[in-house]
């Protein structure tokens, strides 16, 4: 069924390429200019070192010394530490590579790499704070607790996960010996660079339809589509509406299909396609609860056009313009949910 709907979904999409072949280009050259100047230089350096401190046995001996609070609360080795953390700041992919090369190296079982990736989605400081937070809300007080809740949410995921799995034996330390620092650093700017290209993919992807998008949509069915999408998108629809913090806590946490493909595609482990959405939606709804009692006491104040920055951005500036036919929208839904199905129903045939 989903991959009828697929095809169909691909048909409408390609008709949109032909008919607006200019809006697609320029589409196109926008993502191509995001990924060069905000998705490259903010994200592969962090890809980069997590995937380092795992290959060179770092992660492992930094879990030895702070792994056991991590360990007790996630239900995870205490290598796993080090990319919990850097999946809390590096922005939405960096846990799931984190996860990829815990597993690739013997320090996750698939299960344990699985639930990582769960609760491991978190959108970048400078993304809330600043894109969110100054751009969107015109209150950076604001963007710090939309980063705060998103965060605990997070963790708070994280501990649910891993609350039937606290009896389970870890993996036994790695035997052997590590490759050295050279050859580490080799690996994690190879498998980094792989991983960059697949995330560049998807967003010169996004990037072409929702600019087309954008030349129909507006309003409440623009926002609530873009959220659902695309999550800077999301946020940029949902302040010009004035939409109250609990709805951009809500797309955060959600994080969007873009967002999604780039972490499920290409990993060497199963996903289940149905209990990554949940604990997504579940993210997303901890963080609408969190904001909640504070609405009163934060006021947003709506910057049509303020400074912006690109949702995997950690500590870079950029500047997205994206906003987003209905039947257009609605057939790029539908065809990254069934691209995710399609992998998640790959993945869970190799079990």
């Amino acid at each position: 069924m989903y991959r009828k709907a697929a095809g169909t979904a691909a048909l409408c999409l390609a008709a949109a390429l032909l008919v607006f072949p200019k809006a697609a280009a320029q589409g196109a050259s926008a993502g191509i200019s995001t990924c060069l100047t905000v998705l490259i230089p903010s994200l592969y350096p962090f890809l980069v070192i997590t995937v380092f401190l795992i290959k060179s046995g770092a992660a492992s001996a930094i879990g030895q010394r702070i792994g056991g609070p991590f360990a007790r609360l996630f239900a995870l080795p205490p290598a796993a530490a080090p990319a919990i953390l850097m999946g809390m700041v590096g922005g939405y992919p960096t846990g799931s590579r984190g996860a990829e090369a815990l597993y690739e190296s013997g320090e996750l079982t698939a299960q344990q790499a699985e639930r990582l990736v769960l609760f491991s989605v978190n959108g970048g400081p400078a993304f809330i704070c600043t894109a969110v937070g100054l751009g969107f809300l015109g209150s950076a007080r604001s963007g710090r607790l939309l980063l705060a809740v998103h965060l605990c949410a997070g963790l708070l995921v994280g501990i649910l996960v891993g609350l039937r799995h606290h009896r389970e034996p870890f993996p036994p330390p790695r035997q052997g010996k590590w490759p050295g620092p050279g050859k580490a650093l080799l690996a994690a700017a190879r498998d980094a660079a792989a991983s960059m290209l697949l995330m560049c993919c998807f967003v010169i992807l996004f990037s072409t339809f929702l600019c087309i998008l954008k030349m129909f949509l507006s309003g409440p069915v623009l926002a609530a589509l873009a959220g659902v999408s695309e999550v800077t998108l999301g946020c940029r629809s949902l302040g010009a509406l004035h939409a109250p913090l609990w709805c951009f806590a809500l797309v955060l946490g959600w994080g969007g299909l873009c967002v999604h493909l780039q972490v499920l595609q290409g990993l060497s482990f199963p996903v289940h396609t149905g209990r990554f959405w949940l604990c997504r939606i579940l993210h997303g709804g901890l963080s609408a609860l969190m904001v909640l009692p504070f609405a009163n006491r934060f006021s947003p104040v709506p910057v049509p056009s303020g400074p912006s920055i690109d949702v995997f951005g950690s500590f870079a500036q950029s500047q997205p313009a994206l906003s987003g036919s209905l039947a257009a929208g609605i057939a790029l839904v539908v065809l990254c949910a069934a691209l995710l199905m399609d992998g998640g129903g790959r993945q869970d045939s190799m079990l």
